[in-house]
């Protein structure tokens, strides 16, 4: 909760203060704003620790192998980045580079995918389903 109160603090703020200076010079307003994203990230990024060890320990419980749960963790990152960089372009004005972003944000999670897709055809050549 204290972590979302900052968060929403410190955008707005920054919002506010890039609208101000885009009249005059955009390009503080875009380096004010990746600034506060940086901040941002490395507030959130505090709590990575914590979010690992729940997640351990749910998959303990549950009996799961991690390497299996991996994958899934690495692709909502890459979704996260791909976002949340491909908006940064876009507020930019330059909607090539984020369409880029999401392009290579797409074939990341793919390839990160990779390792459940293999496991989901041997699980299905086992069970006779594919020959």
């Amino acid at each position: 909760m204290e972590l979302i109160a900052k968060v929403t603090v410190i955008c707005i703020v920054v919002a506010l203060t890039a609208l101000l200076l885009e009249r005059d010079t955009p390009e503080l307003g875009l380096l004010l704003t990746l600034g506060a994203i940086a901040v941002v990230m490395g507030f959130a990024l505090s709590y990575y620790r914590e979010i690992q060890e729940m997640v351990e320990t749910l998959l303990g419980q549950a009996g799961l192998d991690g390497a299996l749960f991996l994958p899934i963790l690495k692709i909502i990152a890459i979704s996260m980045v791909t976002k949340l960089g491909g908006d940064v372009c876009r507020d930019s004005g330059q909607k090539a580079l984020g369409a880029v972003i999401d392009l290579a944000g797409t074939f990341c999670s793919l390839l990160a995918a990779e390792p459940l897709l293999r496991t989901a055809m041997s699980m299905l050549t086992q069970m006779g389903g594919i020959g």
